[in-house]
């Protein structure tokens, strides 16, 4: 009876390991700014490293063509852009997660908006993998400081949003 209480608490503590050693692995290998291929509106590629810099805090906003909130979230940014810019250095960039038959209507709602800042899209779907949660949902928000490090993130859209968010860029001045 000892012996089989040893083994059992031997295969427990195993499993135990095994876990974490998976759990380590789930953990993103890439850290910001990473290295995911983006595409631009005008179907030109560019690696994340390129956009995403360090040095200001910086806001990735998670989008979908499809998402009534995504297009209310950003059109409550662009009537407050221009005088945030005056406020803070910050970047604030639009990653749309659309599939590849949406492409087109990326660059067309982005065009017929004025979006003020960049938009790309995650052809790939590489940032599900990397942002907490999987990107399970949109509109999300990821606030990044000045490092790199991820400080604020935020699922869905509500009118008064965009300054809760903004007050918290403001903070990692």
């Amino acid at each position: 009876m000892l012996k089989m209480l040893k083994n059992i608490t031997l295969a427990l503590l195993g499993l135990c390991c095994l876990q974490t050693a998976f759990a380590q692995q789930e953990q993103p290998v890439e850290p910001y700014p990473f290295r995911i291929t983006l595409t631009n509106t005008d179907s030109t590629e560019i690696v994340s490293s390129k956009v995403l810099t360090t040095g200001k805090p910086t806001v990735l906003a998670f989008w979908l063509t499809t998402c009534m909130p995504c297009m209310a979230e950003f059109k409550a940014y662009t009537q407050q852009y221009e005088q945030w810019q005056k406020e803070a250095d910050f970047q604030l960039i639009g990653i749309s997660l659309d599939f590849p038959q949406r492409f087109r209507q990326i660059a067309t709602v982005a065009a017929a908006q004025k979006w003020p800042f960049p938009v790309y899209w995650d052809s790939t779907r590489a940032f599900k993998s990397l942002m907490p949660g999987g990107l399970n949902g949109v509109p999300q928000v990821f606030l990044f400081d000045k490092k790199g490090a991820l400080v604020w993130q935020h699922k869905g859209f509500y009118p008064g949003m965009e300054g809760e968010l903004f007050a918290r860029v403001k903070e990692l001045r």
